[in-house]
């Protein structure tokens, strides 16, 4: 299986699309263009100092970088999945790549650049390879409602469709909820509400705010290998049953088709442009948001082994394939990340888990057609 694990994800995409055909010989196979959508390696807590006395009655501790910063651990992490990459198809290769046949953009955060860096440091070491970043204050690519390209029609409609989807969340992780309160000796309980305004949307209240402390919780997990987290109190297992409960709580908003395609329309664009008519590799940079909205969108599911399912791991991707195979083209789609285990060590000793959500067999042109039909148009920046 080479040096990435790679395991074949649910048969539900064989199930549902009637598009999959007999996968040809492998030896008439050829690549024909390639998409990872990345999130972010670790780092340091989005919350402010003040907000984060709230959310505990421990002190937290010192990441060493900037509110939301990648940090030093994380680069490396970053890094060295992607020199793990570089010996695997589709990516291995030798020496310098030509350029123009690559093209790797970034949000405008520090994290998403630096991820984007080491990225091409771990796959194409000693090569320069210019990184792409929007000169706006946010990405339309990535972010098309905070740019304003495009705007939610009905904010209040959408809130209240929201709060519904939520109101059972606090109630089926009352367990895990208690248990983060003995962690942090701060109170989760409460409801959690939808909220929408024309160019955001999101989720309020306790229960929130417990999905983020989990959140920060698994950053820990990757930023100080070999040690427990959540001062002292949370391992593996524990973090393991913590994480259901914030992937519940951000797959209900970010996995809601209606917030997928105000947020994930572009990007999903931009992943079909470029397979039908990019260059062979693109690399966007991005965060668990887009890879949330885009498994909306796509219909796809995943779950490393050990982790929860459609967990977003840091430094975690989609990774989209277009194949030729005989005389015509197939649509492959993976998921890779490291494993809770892998992303604890001090040094990793093999590449990322691969899963495969749809495996060959899959008709390109027909796998367009089908989802082309989500896209919102409207929140595309096509300047």
């Amino acid at each position: 299986m080479g040096i990435m694990k790679k395991i074949v994800a649910s048969s539900f995409f064989l199930f549902y699309f009637p598009f999959i055909v007999e996968a040809q010989k492998a030896s008439l196979e050829e690549l024909e263009a390639v998409v990872v959508v990345s999130r972010h390696g670790v780092r340091a807590p989005t919350q402010s100092e003040k907000k984060l006395t709230t959310l505990s009655r421990y002190p937290w501790p010192d990441w060493g970088v900037k509110r939301a910063y990648l940090t030093p651990r994380g680069y490396e992490l970053i890094r060295q999945t992607w020199s793990f990459v570089a010996k695997e198809k589709p990516f291995i290769h030798t020496g310098c790549p030509n350029t123009q046949n690559i093209q790797i953009i970034a949000d405008v955060d520090e994290r998403t650049i630096r991820t984007a860096r080491a990225l091409l440091e771990g796959l194409y070491p000693g090569c320069f390879i210019p990184i792409e970043v929007a000169s706006e204050k946010s990405s339309s690519l990535f972010s098309p409602l905070k740019a304003k390209v495009c705007e939610i029609e009905h904010p209040q409609h959408l809130a209240k469709k929201l709060t519904q989807k939520a109101n059972e969340i606090p109630i089926r992780f009352s367990s895990e909820i208690e248990e983060l309160e003995r962690i942090t000796q701060i109170s989760f309980k409460g409801n959690l509400t939808g909220k929408a305004s024309k160019y955001k949307v999101g989720f309020e209240g306790k229960p929130y705010l417990a999905s983020s402390v989990i959140e920060i919780f698994a950053l820990e997990w990757g930023q100080w290998p070999g040690q427990l987290v959540a001062w002292n109190q949370v391992d593996e297992t524990v973090l393991r049953r913590l994480m259901p409960l914030r992937v519940a709580v951000f797959s209900a908003l970010n996995r809601d088709m209606e917030v997928a395609q105000y947020k994930g329309s572009a990007l999903a664009f931009k992943i079909i442009d470029s397979l039908e008519k990019g260059k062979k590799y693109t690399f966007l940079v991005g965060h668990d948001t887009n890879l949330s909205n885009l498994g909306a969108l796509f219909d796809l599911n995943w779950q490393i082994p050990g982790r929860a399912f459609n967990e977003n791991a840091p430094g975690g991707y989609l990774k989209f394939e277009k194949w030729k195979v005989g005389s015509r083209s197939e649509i492959r789609i993976s998921y890779n990340a490291l494993s809770l285990e892998q992303i604890h060590a001090q040094q990793l000793h093999q590449g990322p888990i691969e899963v495969q959500i749809i495996p060959p067999g899959t008709d390109f042109d027909q796998w367009v057609h089908h989802y082309r039909k989500r896209i919102l148009t409207r929140c595309i920046n096509r300047k």
